[in-house]
């Protein structure tokens, strides 16, 4: 089965998309976009709808891993004097990831220089 999702995208030509989602997809993103603690296995039973469900799961997981670390090096870049620690709690990294997220992406790792 699939879910029709539409999103108001403002500064969007049309101003809205929609988007077809198998439903254990559309389930797990309204679930950690509302911060749920629940976690469902898949209700798909085809090997080829599991597949297909994990393949956009993964491009999705992929795609906002570099949004989080791009909003980190921002975060960081608002002052010399930002705090890391508030960042790596939101970010939900130790110091140690969060210097190789910010060197990856152009900052300091360390403010000792």
């Amino acid at each position: 089965m699939t879910m029709r999702i539409t999103f108001d995208l403002p500064g969007t030509s049309g101003g809205s998309q929609t988007l077809d989602l198998p439903d254990d997809v559309a389930f797990a993103l309204y679930d950690g976009l509302t911060n749920s603690r629940a976690v469902t296995g898949p209700k798909a039973e085809s090997f080829d709808e599991l597949l297909a469900s994990t393949s956009l799961l993964s491009r999705l997981i992929t795609h906002l891993t570099l949004s989080r670390e791009r909003y980190i090096a921002a975060a960081d870049a608002t002052s010399p004097h930002a705090n890391r620690r508030a960042i790596g709690i939101a970010a939900g990294m130790q110091p140690s990831q969060l210097g190789v997220v910010l060197e990856r992406n152009g900052r300091p790792r360390s403010r000792r220089a």
